[in-house]
């Protein structure tokens, strides 16, 4: 309940999906943006690649809008670091190839923001429900 309460307050301040994941919610079920309706993601872990100090996952995003869309994101572990350093286009449709990354610790944040729908990233919208 505290992180939905954080979580409404970053998007009302500068509008980034700030979504909080725990391990016991890594599941192949979608997870609904938390600011854009029709993107989704779904997070996995890969046992075989975790270590005794990083822990391997893998995100997949679904676009579920019916045209092409550009938007940032970024992993993080540190609840103050609100930098989308990454960059995703994905046509109507189209689902991203799995994308690994590694955690320190369980717990981390999945950030969405600067959502658009040319492929220049221009014209962004905040939250579209």
């Amino acid at each position: 309940m505290k992180t939905k309460i954080l979580h409404l307050v970053l998007i009302g301040l500068i509008g980034v999906n700030y979504s909080f994941f725990a391990p016991s919610q890594t599941t192949t079920k979608w997870k609904q943006s938390n600011c854009y309706e029709n993107l989704y993601y779904t997070i996995k872990s890969t046992p075989e690649k975790n270590n005794c100090k990083r822990m391997a996952w893998e995100i997949v995003f679904k676009n579920s809008y019916e045209d092409l869309i550009t938007f940032n994101y970024a992993i993080t572990e540190d609840k103050n670091d609100l930098l989308t350093n990454h960059r995703k286009t994905l046509q109507a449709g189209e689902m991203s190839k799995p994308i690994g990354f590694y955690t320190k610790i369980k717990d981390f944040y999945v950030l969405i923001d600067q959502l658009s729908f040319s492929i220049d990233g221009s014209n962004t919208i905040d939250c579209d429900y």
